[in-house]
């Protein structure tokens, strides 16, 4: 084993958390648990990845679950793109691979949703080939062990510690999983915990005094806020709800969703001459704001109570509750409506 290696395996084998991807692993349990942590925080995932594995058992139950219990099973989440690219994903292994994931890195990389990070951590977990997974956590680690001032935004940076972490390991699945670990709990954005570090004896940041300089990254991600009125349209006991073909939360069936501000009048007046529906009356029940990577939503939430939904999908309260997946940023004004007297 390199120097690295042998600093770092030991102690993870030691300190690592217990999680339930850590237990019974194949390469469908290390696939499901590596796309829902993108983006996400552990704690949040753990009970998600137990009743997703727990429902469906393998590629081939995921390639031909419904898409209804799909979303349900993935509500809350957000970052819906993931789940969807998971079906199709699934579908590609199963037409293809026999229903496993490939273990070849070229092949991995053309499967939906799968790109250097996530083949690299779970052909190496899987089937143990010696691939880097470079990811933020990595990335910090990396660059103030070696007091490196590159900026972690950009390709070229991932790609250099990819190369230079795949000319030292030898236990590919070990190493990555403790390199992340590390970075998850002890080499933290802004705690660090370099007394409890494995490392600390070869960090350049640490014998230099400089951790919190790293790491650098330049490039900033603009976010751009949009204003909404959000619109549930009832007849009093069902509600209309449509699939949202384009956009942030595209495909996933949404409530009327109006791109500005009105009040209960001019919501009114949209409904009756957009919607050919005839309103009875106007609640604004809930203002609320919702933070994606790229944009921020401002919402101002409405129950619309009309006397005939006439063909418009439409679902029943508790429907709408236990079996539609409807994004975290609609159900902050739905769990309102229960409050609301006709």
């Amino acid at each position: 084993m390199s120097d690295l290696e042998n600093r770092l395996i030991p102690w993870f084998q030691v300190k690592k958390r217990d999680l339930p991807w850590r237990k019974n692993v194949n390469d469908y349990t290390i696939y499901v648990s590596e796309i829902m942590l993108q983006q996400t925080r552990v704690e949040t995932v753990i009970p998600y990845f137990n009743r997703f594995v727990n429902t469906l058992h393998s590629f081939y139950e995921l390639a031909n679950v419904d898409d209804e219990l799909l979303l349900k099973l993935w509500e809350g989440l957000g970052y819906y793109s993931r789940v969807k690219n998971m079906k199709k994903c699934a579908r590609v292994i199963v037409d293809e691979y026999d229903g496993k994931f490939p273990n070849n890195y070229e092949n991995a990389l053309k499967l939906p949703g799968i790109g250097a990070y996530t083949a690299g951590a779970i052909l190496s977990r899987a089937y143990q080939i010696p691939l880097a997974a470079i990811d933020g956590n990595a990335l910090r680690v990396l660059s103030r062990l070696y007091e490196d001032d590159s900026d972690i935004s950009k390709e070229a940076t991932k790609k250099a510690y990819k190369e230079k972490m795949e000319k030292l390991i030898t236990q590919p699945g070990l190493f990555n999983e403790a390199l992340m670990e590390l970075g998850a709990t002890i080499c933290m954005p802004k705690v660090y915990l370099c007394n409890k570090c494995p490392l600390k004896d070869i960090c350049k940041a640490y014998k230099h005094n400089s951790i919190s300089n790293y790491p650098v990254k330049l490039a900033k991600v603009k976010n751009t806020p949009f204003e909404y009125s959000v619109l549930f349209i009832t007849d009093g006991i069902n509600y209309i709800l449509i699939n949202k073909k384009d956009g942030v939360l595209k495909d996933m069936v949404s409530p009327i969703l109006v791109d500005r501000f009105y009040n209960e009048a001019d919501i009114a007046n949209y409904v009756e001459e957009n919607l050919n529906l005839n309103v009875k009356n106007v609640f604004h029940i809930k203002d609320a704001k919702h933070i994606f990577s790229h944009q921020t939503w401002y919402m101002k939430g409405f129950l619309v109570l009309v006397d005939d939904l006439k063909n418009y999908p439409h679902y029943r309260y508790n429907e709408i509750v236990e079996k539609i997946s409807l994004a975290k940023a609609y159900k902050k004004i739905f769990e309102s409506i229960e409050n609301v007297p006709f």
